[in-house]
């Protein structure tokens, strides 16, 4: 990561922990663990790119990583440091899962969005599905049908020491599950508003004719 990738990919995460922390007054950054996402993150992408490495025929310096093996290893990164920091009293869900919220907020909503925006192989029509908001499924047959709740409440339950590069528990081949699942939520958000530019598109009066 270049060093203007960097200063971007920071002053986005800066947004997005300010946003969540002007919710509740018992929720404030870290900036020492802030700094931390960012030494996590090289060493979660250094280990998936070793893998990759160790699983293909190619060439090492022609190894690389996509955009949902990216947003996997900054998802664990946030967590691991978890820059959101929580009073003693921050018993609300909201509260005590900020972390795992801002960790899917940043990797679905900005780190798969940038590179599915900037891709030069883009057709017209692509360029205008993802100019539109990235969309999360809906939890049709869940007590919450909120997806975010969902999903923190599946992080939850796998143990967040699991994606713990430094515990004993950490189990490597989660961050290619988080990375697939990632591509599904890629998908997913790509059908909705391909759906969604279509009519749009279709609602429009043809060249020529009135309204």
């Amino acid at each position: 990561m270049n060093e203007d990738t960097k200063k971007r990919f920071q002053n986005r995460l800066l947004t997005d922990i300010n946003r969540l922390c002007k919710i509740s007054d018992k929720l404030s950054i870290n900036k020492d663990k802030f700094d931390l996402v960012f030494d996590n993150y090289q060493r979660y992408r250094s280990l998936i790119h070793d893998r990759i490495e160790q699983g293909s025929d190619e060439k090492k310096e022609i190894v690389r990583m996509d955009r949902h093996k990216v947003a996997s290893a900054f998802f664990c990164a946030i967590l691991k440091a978890s820059p959101i920091e929580k009073k003693l009293d921050a018993n609300k869900f909201f509260e005590r899962t900020a972390n795992i919220q801002l960790a899917l907020l940043f990797c679905s909503f900005y780190i798969i969005d940038v590179f599915n925006i900037s891709d030069k192989n883009n057709s017209e029509l692509d360029k205008l599905i993802y100019s539109r908001i990235f969309k999360l499924p809906k939890c049709k047959q869940s007590n919450s049908k909120d997806y975010i709740t969902n999903f923190i409440m599946l992080v939850e339950d796998i143990q967040i020491q699991s994606l713990d590069i430094d515990s004993s528990k950490f189990q490597p081949n989660f961050l290619f599950v988080l990375s697939h699942l990632f591509f599904l939520l890629d998908v997913y958000s790509y059908q909705e508003n391909f759906c969604i530019t279509l009519e749009a598109n279709a609602s429009k009066p043809a060249e020529g004719k009135g309204v």
